[in-house]
């Protein structure tokens, strides 16, 4: 069951890049396109009737099971990592660019990797009413495992694990997949003191990966001494008690070591969104927005997923188990079986058919944006997970503010952040013309770190076809001024 786990934490924390949203350039009137993912209603504020993102990365990483010491995120790019060893006095303590483990008693792992691909919204008129059209393409990974008991923590030390060890239930989920989405906004109740928007974008998701594991009950581990020809670093482990369900599919060839890319699952998803606005008819700037938006309704169905259940079944040997030492483990697939072969004396007893589904990482987002002064504004962002299906990917808890100047040809902000409602970080964002670059973590980019477990950094490359400006605008209007 430890390889199990072991297969688990590798797609947590080395498979996938973890991100998250950035959400000070999501409050920019100029976002357009690329902030709709997280409000439905935003591409309606943009002034320019064509907004076209090229591509945009968004990517953030947060974890407290593991950290690479006293380094930043660019000096990685020439690092050469070791692995600590207590036992050669290899710490992440004492020295620079190891990749080293906190050894918490509970470990949380959070990824949310979003990169959005050729997408476009334009503004129309039907019938003397504004409408925003949109089209977008993502590619997004996501998963967590929140509060897991971290018996690893003895392996990590190189301390002897203890005689009787109970490893508390959990579960988790990650999932990558594309999405191709339609969105769509236009004002409502037309005759009221405020402005009402309704936004929505109907997703089409197309699932690549998926891994979902749950452990139903505690897991009783037990450690005894190695035999005299074993090595004495590595004490016998076995696990009973189990009562497991693991649910996979990958695109990666292990065998030949690539990754083959093709869709595996399928499944629909919605974004609904209201923006209540407070504006001067004759101002180009509102005076003060609210939203509420519902993210990412619906679930992804993998028909030729795997599932094995583990439950009810012997006494398994994990560690110096003679039978799994001379193994050549090429797939996933063949150490479940041999697994299967150790818990039931029977490699395919524990696989109980195909097709699971996994929910989609379902969150409410509320948003309230303040006018300082002419191109000033203060923004507040709050996301509050939601998992709307039984086995849904999660996404982190979000309370960001920021403060931001929109112009037409550049806007900055600055921002803090608290993920999960603990960790507090720093950024803000800078756009340029059609260039975007921000960072919701952003210190750990360019200072070193003591204990280097997190980061942040967005790049966006948009334009913006027959631009508009303030003098078109106003030449467009009607004059209602006695002739």
């Amino acid at each position: 069951m430890l390889k199990l786990f072991y297969f688990c934490l590798f797609i947590f924390c080395f498979v996938k890049i973890a991100a998250q949203n950035n959400f000070s350039f999501s409050n920019d009137n100029y976002s357009g396109i690329n902030s709709v993912v997280l409000s439905p209603t935003q591409a309606f504020f943009n002034t320019n009737p064509w907004d076209v993102n090229l591509i945009s990365a968004d990517i953030f990483l947060q974890n407290n099971y593991a950290y690479i010491s006293k380094q930043n995120v660019l000096g990685l790019l020439n690092a050469e990592i070791q692995i600590a060893n207590p036992k050669k006095n290899i710490k992440g303590e004492n020295q620079s660019n190891v990749f080293d483990f906190y050894n918490k008693e509970r470990a949380d792992l959070l990824m949310n990797y979003d990169a959005m691909g050729p997408s476009f919204s334009i503004t129309t008129i039907i019938k003397e009413k504004k409408y925003v059209f949109g089209l977008f393409s993502r590619m997004r990974a996501q998963g967590a495992v929140l509060k897991l008991d971290n018996y690893f923590r003895f392996g990590n030390e190189m301390v002897p694990q203890p005689s009787d060890y109970k490893m508390n239930p959990f579960s988790s989920a990650t999932m990558s997949w594309n999405e191709v989405g339609l969105n769509a906004a236009t004002e409502i109740f037309p005759y009221s003191d405020k402005h009402w928007i309704l936004g929505i974008n109907l997703k089409y998701e197309m699932g690549l990966d998926a891994a979902n594991i749950i452990s139903h009950k505690d897991i009783d581990l037990s450690a005894s001494e190695p035999a005299p020809t074993e090595d004495p670093d590595y004490k016998n482990i076995y696990a009973s008690n189990y009562d497991i369900s693991l649910n996979y599919i990958t695109n990666y060839d292990f065998e030949n070591d690539r990754y083959e890319y093709k869709q595996n699952g399928s499944g629909l998803g919605l974004d609904i969104g209201i923006t209540m606005m407070d504006k001067d008819k004759r101002e180009d700037e509102y005076n003060s927005k609210f939203s509420l938006n519902i993210l990412d309704i619906g679930s992804v169905n993998f028909r030729q997923g795997i599932n094995h259940s583990f439950k009810n079944g012997k006494t398994v040997w994990l560690q110096n188990n003679p039978v799994f030492k001379d193994e050549d483990f090429t797939t996933p697939e063949d150490y479940l079986r041999k697994i299967s072969q150790e818990a039931y004396g029977d490699e395919n007893a524990s696989f109980v058919g195909n097709g699971f589904r996994i929910g989609l990482p379902t969150s409410i987002n509320a948003n309230y944006s303040q006018r300082v002064k002419e191109n000033h504004f203060i923004n507040f962002n709050w996301i509050q997970r939601i998992p709307f299906f039984k086995n849904s990917v999660r996404r982190n808890n979000m309370v960001n503010a920021n403060y931001s100047v929109q112009k037409e040809a550049f806007g900055y902000g600055v921002s803090t952040s608290l993920s999960e409602y603990k960790h507090l970080y720093f950024g803000g964002y800078l756009r340029l013309g059609p260039l975007i670059l921000g960072s919701e973590n952003l210190f750990p980019v360019f200072f070193k770190h003591k204990h280097l477990h997190a980061a942040a950094f967005y790049l966006a490359i948009k334009f913006y076809p027959f631009w508009d400006n303030e003098l078109k605008r106003h030449r467009r209007e009607k004059c209602d001024c006695e002739k």
